[in-house]
């Protein structure tokens, strides 16, 4: 994937403290009172800078006073501070990949920096972006102090990866477009609250990230395509939002129209067939392509417009995270409105006929959306040419003990991607195909 930047939150992140932010609030509320603040007022101080400032503004007490306290309290807390296991190995390999880093922290810009010189890591980062720094409406969870950060960098935001243990880390990334990835195991740092949000990617701890960032970061998409120049051009735009160039593999199965040229105007990787040798065969060129070069995660990509690039990443995610090997995109388990009867009932049949051969069964055996891992994929022997290479790929995985799992997913159907794929002709044939396979 072609991640530009990563911004780090640093509480609960990159550094844990001992003492909870709870107990901080409660000295917080401790001080206030004893300057004579009543504690109706105070209220439970969630989130504690807000409050200050509306503190002060229904008191008239001064915030500068008020916000001192709560500086002093930030700087005490962070001196008993320590890294979190892991941290300087993700950093040293985000710098050796050539990716900048920030930054982004509710915390004041005295305790930020304390934090990050005690434990020897602000030469990471080009910007350390504070609550001192921005306006208190732009402030996180609110998106300002995130998109002056992407814009002090000159980034797109799909080529941005933001690193936190909380909603308030994931809901800018969410609203900017940017990837995101939430650290669930630390609890030392962690606010006192919390709220609900969705990142992208989820892990436990360090260790976990650096899986992840080596696994996404390695990623492959495999892109057959045989008369497609209605649609590849835009397929491949999407894809490059996120992908970089050298990471997509366009596999031009005999096209006697445009297709390798408009594959070849994006700048994207093409290998090219003289003759059709099928899905079964574009696929398995690809893969083996991608596997040479290395790639961690290969993910498969229909090129008639029908899979959506954020369904993609969804797919992504559970073998980038290491919970899975394999993972398909099932367009059975998502919003079928748009599925014709006939692609249902033919799409069932075939999965009957997988599972009896896979001892496995997956709602979208025919689904052109998949993502392997590297080990996954090196086991997967295709022999079937054509659109039986579907159903194949599933029993080899299977037969392979290849941890296998469904992501729901929403087809995009079209006049014209209707035409494309299997039909009740090319259901008989993987039936038989698969047979006779069986049977030598």
């Amino acid at each position: 994937m072609d991640v530009k930047l990563v911004v780090f939150d640093l509480d609960g992140t990159l550094v844990g403290a001992p003492k909870p932010f709870a107990e901080l609030k409660e000295e917080l509320k401790s001080r206030l009172f004893e300057m004579g603040i009543p504690e109706e007022t105070l209220g439970d101080l969630t989130p504690m800078y807000e409050n200050l400032l509306r503190i002060s503004r229904e008191t008239g007490r001064d915030f500068g006073e008020l916000y001192s306290i709560l500086v002093e309290l930030e700087v005490e807390r962070i001196g008993d501070s320590f890294l979190f296991e892991g941290v300087l190995d993700v950093l040293d390999f985000l710098r050796e990949r050539g990716i900048e880093m920030a930054i982004m922290t509710r915390s004041s810009r005295e305790a930020t920096l304390k934090a990050l010189e005690m434990h020897g890591i602000r030469g990471y980062f080009r910007i350390i972006s504070t609550r001192d720094d921005v306006p208190p409406e732009g402030l996180k969870p609110n998106a300002g102090q995130l998109r002056w950060i992407i814009e002090s960098f000159g980034a797109e935001p799909t080529k941005v990866l933001v690193v936190g243990d909380h909603g308030y880390d994931i809901l800018p990334a969410r609203e900017l477009g940017a990837l995101s990835v939430m650290i669930t195991g630390h609890t030392a740092g962690r606010m006192s609250f919390s709220v609900d949000s969705t990142p992208d990617f989820e892990v436990q701890d360090m260790k976990g990230l650096l899986l992840l960032l080596e696994n996404i970061l390695d990623a492959y998409v495999v892109v057959p395509a045989y008369n497609e120049e209605k649609t590849l051009g835009g397929v491949l735009d999407d894809l490059l939002r996120y992908f970089r160039r050298e990471e997509i593999v366009v596999v031009n199965d005999g096209s006697g129209d445009m297709t390798r040229e408009i594959a070849r105007s994006k700048g994207v990787h093409v290998l090219t067939h003289l003759v059709n040798r099928g899905l079964g065969g574009a696929l398995g060129t690809g893969i083996a392509y991608a596997l040479r070069q290395n790639a961690r995660l290969i993910l498969t990509f229909d090129a008639d417009g029908q899979h959506l690039v954020s369904d993609a990443l969804r797919v992504m995610k559970p073998v980038a995270e290491g919970r899975a090997d394999f993972a398909v995109g099932s367009r059975l388990k998502g919003d079928t409105s748009q599925m014709p009867f006939v692609k249902r009932f033919g799409n069932f049949v075939l999965d009957a006929i997988t599972a009896v051969f896979a001892r496995k069964y997956v709602s979208d055996s025919q689904s052109g959306l998949r993502c392997l891992s590297r080990e996954c994929a090196s086991k997967i022997i295709i022999t079937c040419d054509r659109y039986a290479v579907s159903s194949e790929i599933i029993i080899e995985a299977a037969k392979n003990r290849c941890r296998i799992v469904e992501v729901p997913i929403r087809a995009v159907y079209t006049e014209y991607s209707m035409k494309k794929g299997t039909n009740i002709l090319e259901g008989v044939k993987i039936a038989l195909n698969l047979l006779f396979d069986k049977l030598r």
